[in-house]
């Protein structure tokens, strides 16, 4: 029964042991602080390769992506006109739970539009939302 005491001991032991460090590892992702009026704004995906860039003052969209075709990070816009020309800060994106579909909220008028990203450019777009 002693025995069997120790090895429990220790299976606990050791599973805590890799519970801690999973929690630990996960802390290493935390999201940096942004500057909400910053011009400029990274958001992420729910796709580890690719972050949406975004001109808070324009409502203009980059996808920023980590490339596999021997480039390290490549850029392409997913719209390229300016929404309007406002102040840092006006534009912000939201994600939403479908992982190709962010919403672009004009914070100061109440406008939002459908921003679609994706792995390929002619499925890229925005369209305003009624």
């Amino acid at each position: 029964m002693k025995k069997l005491v120790t090895k429990l001991n220790f299976v606990i032991a050791v599973m805590s042991l890799l519970f801690t460090s999973f929690v630990s590892a996960e802390a290493d992702f935390t999201q940096p602080t942004q500057n909400a009026n910053a011009p400029y704004r990274l958001f992420n995906t729910k796709n580890m390769y690719n972050f949406l860039k975004l001109d808070t003052r324009s409502g203009q969209i980059w996808q920023v992506q980590w490339g596999s075709d021997g480039e390290r990070f490549t850029t392409s816009p997913i719209n390229d006109r300016f929404i309007l020309d406002g102040e840092p800060g006006r534009f912000t994106l939201y994600p939403t739970a479908n992982t190709w579909t962010f919403i672009l909220l004009d914070q100061q008028m109440g406008h939002s539009w459908h921003v679609q990203w994706s792995l390929t450019l002619e499925e890229r777009y925005v369209l305003p939302i009624p």
